[in-house]
């Protein structure tokens, strides 16, 4: 089987750079701002506007997970959520430039008795950044993956992956295992992929929880009888195109009435809510993540997120 090769041009390269460079900027903003006690819908904001300010957008909400969450919980409208003392935070991070997207994730511990726990997950990612190149396996690049988090006595989480990225499009059908499974497919010369590693002292497998906050759209096929929700689902559409979103940014722009309609268009199974994810085993969990650019001779990590520890 053989799967078409598509070349990205230097302007498309330099864009999915410049997302990466807003991404590293930003972690490296939480890595100043995610104190114990600090509201969580603060840093998400911080985070977010940084994106703006540095002239991309967010490519999906700032995910803020605390302890035994993996992934998929931003901040509500009005949360009042806050850094526990002792926790253990995953910050992950999504800028794009003209829909050319960056995703990146870093684990900050206020604990000494996880580091071993953020070592796991953050030298499996780098371990898979020195192995992917054109023609591995992705199921290959799980087995290194989960090797080195098991070699540090964890568990790599079986059902969370990271995956190949396109533009506009976060999860661009191959996906890129923690743990060693056969697959024939394999990585081809100018794909872009996030890797995101995830380790816990849990059972290694995740569950939905609560909600998380976060939207996205699954159709744009019309609401009968409904002009009005049509034309919001349109607004929704210019703004995020098929990207995830936040329910505040709803709110933001229209207001109650906003998160009243997002409500209809979901039970409509027009838009999609995320749920948290949590270990299944009341476990802690870390994650580091990077984006990378696989080219025939070398691998560009755009994001660095290894450089800022």
């Amino acid at each position: 089987m053989h799967e078409e090769v598509f070349m990205l041009t230097d302007d498309e390269i330099e864009k999915y750079l410049k997302a990466g460079d807003i991404v590293h900027d930003t972690l490296n903003l939480a890595l100043d701002v995610v104190k114990e006690g600090v509201s969580l819908l603060e840093i998400a904001e911080k985070l977010e506007n940084n994106i703006v300010s540095k002239g991309g957008q967010p490519a999906f909400p700032v995910n803020i997970s605390i302890n035994e969450i993996a992934a998929h919980y931003s901040p509500a409208v009005n949360d009042t959520k806050i850094i526990p003392s002792k926790s253990i935070i995953k910050v992950d991070v999504g800028a794009h430039v003209d829909g050319y997207i960056a995703d990146a994730a870093i684990t900050i511990s206020f604990s000494p008795d996880f580091d071993n726990l953020l070592v796991a997950a953050r030298e499996a990612l780098r371990n898979a950044e020195s192995y992917i190149h054109p023609g591995k396996s992705l199921g290959s690049i799980g087995e290194v993956i989960e090797k080195v988090i098991r070699r540090y006595g964890f568990i790599p989480i079986s059902n969370l992956n990271g995956h190949k990225i396109e533009r506009y499009n976060l999860h661009a059908g191959k996906s890129v295992p923690n743990v060693s499974m056969y697959t024939f497919r394999k990585v081809t010369r100018d794909e872009v992929y996030a890797i995101e590693p995830f380790a816990t002292n849990g059972e290694g497998f995740v569950i939905e929880r609560e909600n998380g906050h976060i939207c996205q759209i699954m159709t744009m096929r019309r609401v009968k009888e409904s002009k009005e929700l049509n034309m919001f689902l349109k607004g929704l559409w210019r703004d995020f195109r098929s990207l995830p979103f936040a329910e505040r940014w709803v709110y933001k722009k229209y207001g109650k009435r906003g998160l009243e309609d997002l409500e209809r268009l979901i039970s409509l199974k027009r838009v999609y809510r995320y749920n948290a994810l949590v270990d299944r085993g009341a476990g802690l969990v870390s994650q580091f993540e990077d984006t990378m650019i696989v080219r025939e001779n070398k691998v560009i990590v755009t994001t660095r997120v290894l450089e800022l520890f």
